[in-house]
């Protein structure tokens, strides 16, 4: 565009700023892993989406040895999962019913939640 006005050739920049933003929060598709980090801050991302009776796999990597978060616990599931430092962990569970999945860190003080719809 070599006479392009400058607010076009700023518009233009900024709709391929936004293509490439959405394109890196795109989330995983029905039967694809769910990655969570474990930070300072807690679990990442904290809510995790899934569907009734669709498989789902969680792959949990704890980053941090700064916070009580080195277990995933899923009580409803009776899940106890050591979280090692820097090793992804995988865990797989089919949801069985539509509604709200709670985890936690052991202590119960980091957590997060499913979303089975």
């Amino acid at each position: 565009m070599p006479d392009a006005h400058p607010h076009t050739l700023a518009l233009v920049a900024l709709l391929g700023a936004l293509a490439g933003l959405a394109a890196c929060d795109r989330r995983p598709g029905p039967g694809e892993p769910v990655r969570i980090t474990v930070t300072k801050r807690g679990f990442e991302p904290w809510k995790v989406q899934a569907r009734k009776d669709v498989p789902l796999t969680l792959v949990v990597t704890r980053t941090t040895d700064e916070t009580c978060a080195k277990e995933l616990v899923l009580p409803e599931l009776g899940i106890h999962q050591p979280l090692p430092l820097n090793e992804p962990v995988t865990v797989s569970f089919t949801p069985a019913r539509a509604g709200e999945l709670r985890y936690a860190c052991a202590m119960n003080m980091f957590q997060g939640v499913i979303e089975v719809r």
